[in-house]
């Protein structure tokens, strides 16, 4: 039975105050709506007073439930009871029902020294990890549109005794997981400019990923930079950003981690697309009165590293028959998840991958150097011709060719060999006055004549003059100088 004395009148506006704050997002207030059977739609100011004064029948329920201490007193205690577990005001509101008892109105969190506790955080799920136990409290980094702020997180074994699998199984790692928003199912986003330290040690990782591409950040994995022996060690992580104009939401988590090994190990052992189906896909679009059917090349490579397939396979939704493998799309989704067929831009998440089998058959009867075959409209495949290989240089014919020209090659003049005892040495010059030796005539090439005018006309011998050597040696009178030879040398 409600008391006469009441509730202090300053503790119920305290309590109203709460509720009409900014620190409750919408999506909070219109929870606690749904909950307590009111209506759930609406703007922030429609919520706050639907909470506060019952619409559409007053009093207020705050004030209701002010005259009966001890409904207020438990209101009261539920608050001190979550401060005194962590710094943050957690709140539950008395109101009667339809059938006339009470309830409690669930759902309040309004953090405070930046630790959130409720509602818990999520975020969407990945092949390359299984979220297993949440290491802390979720953090509030508070905007800081002009300013840094460090957020700091200590962590050892003693205090989380899930942290124990990590030395006893290595696919177990410490995750740092951030969002933009708390209420439902986030992608991974950090601020744009931000750093991870633990124990003073920089953590390198890639905290914006792909540039205009939310969803392609990856958690943070900071495992080989904790000491978790011995086991009282208080490890401490520093997380540091700055120039935000919203809040974010950091949380770390115990994860098991999956290998590209694993997952396209997976991919082989489960649901394929079955070789006949494959078939009777070709021959339906054959018949297509709309469709011209035409033979087709399938590439024997993946589009994404250039090499052989090894495990061929595609989205279910994917309606081509080229396949791209799955070890280089998984590692392509490693490094930043988007989930994008890369021939057709359709989403191909995980479990929407399957191996083609009637790709395999193919890759299963080539040569591992083919790198395509050709596709007929009715399904059956055919090594692809070989191309010649084409080049630069001229062909034989180029060469010997009967209609070309003949080219003549005509010796004019011999130079005979000289007696070896005539020849001059080293240490006695060639010459008696100092001068060197004449230059041998050059051999004379004429290429302007044809071999019709070679059987006509005889060869026309250039002009001759007489060579006067001043050691006493007269060459053969047959011998031919250049006209720009050396002048000849005064008679002794």
């Amino acid at each position: 039975m409600a008391s006469s004395i009441g509730v202090p009148r300053h503790e119920m506006l305290s309590l109203i105050r709460e509720v009409q704050s900014n620190q409750l997002f919408n999506r909070q207030l219109s929870s606690i709506c749904q909950v307590n059977g009111l209506k759930s739609t609406g703007v922030k100011a429609d919520l706050q007073r639907r909470i506060i004064t019952r619409e559409p029948s007053p009093p207020a329920i705050i004030q209701e439930s002010s005259v009966d201490p001890s409904r207020f007193a438990q209101v009261k205690q539920s608050s001190r009871a979550t401060s005194s577990a962590a710094p943050n005001v957690h709140f539950s509101l008395p109101m009667p029902y339809g059938n006339g008892g009470s309830g409690m109105v669930q759902g309040f969190g309004a953090p405070r020294n930046n630790i959130l506790t409720t509602p818990a955080l999520a975020f969407k799920s990945s092949p390359f990890y299984l979220e297993k136990t949440i290491i802390g409290e979720v953090r509030i980094c508070e905007a800081m549109a002009q300013h840094r702020n460090t957020i700091t997180v200590h962590m050892s074994v003693n205090n989380h005794p899930a942290l124990q699998q990590c030395l006893a199984d290595t696919s177990y790692r410490v995750l740092l997981f951030c969002a933009g928003e708390a209420i439902g199912t986030q992608d991974i986003a950090f601020p744009h400019q931000s750093e991870i330290r633990v124990n003073g040690s920089e953590v390198k990782a890639n905290l914006r990923g792909l540039k205009n591409k939310p969803g392609s950040t990856r958690p943070v994995d900071i495992t080989h930079a904790l000491r978790l022996k011995p086991p009282n060690y208080l490890n401490t992580i520093d997380f540091t950003y700055a120039l935000t104009t919203k809040k974010f939401y950091l949380i770390a988590n115990l994860c098991q981690v999956y290998t590209v090994a694993e997952l396209a190990k997976g991919i082989s052992t489960r649901r394929r697309i079955p070789k006949d189906s494959v078939i009777a896909e070709l021959n339906q679009k054959a018949q297509d009165p709309d469709v011209v059917a035409t033979s087709s090349v399938l590439s024997l490579k993946c589009p994404l590293s250039y090499m052989r397939l090894d495990v061929p396979c595609r989205g279910m939704s994917c309606s081509h028959i080229q396949c791209f493998d799955a070890t280089s799309y998984l590692q392509l989704q490693e490094q930043g998840p988007q989930w994008l067929c890369p021939i057709c831009n359709k989403s191909t998440p995980y479990d929407q991958l399957a191996v083609d089998e009637y790709v395999q058959d193919i890759l299963d009867n080539t040569p591992k150097a083919l790198e395509g075959v050709t596709i007929e409209p009715n399904g059956r495949w055919l090594l692809k011709a070989e191309e010649p290989e084409s080049n630069n240089f001229p062909s034989e014919e180029f060469f010997y060719d009967d209609d070309d020209d003949a080219i003549e090659i005509s010796e004019i003049n011999t130079i005979p060999a000289r007696p070896a005892d005539k020849l001059p040495t080293p240490n006695t010059p060639s010459r008696q006055n100092g001068g060197g030796m004449k230059r041998p005539a050059p051999t004379v090439i004429d290429l302007t004549l044809s071999s019709d005018d070679e059987d006509d006309a005889p060869i026309e011998r250039p002009f001759k003059r007489q060579s006067t050597v001043a050691n006493g040696y007269h060459g053969p009178s047959s011998l031919a100088f250049p006209s720009l030879g050396s002048p000849e040398l005064p008679h002794l």
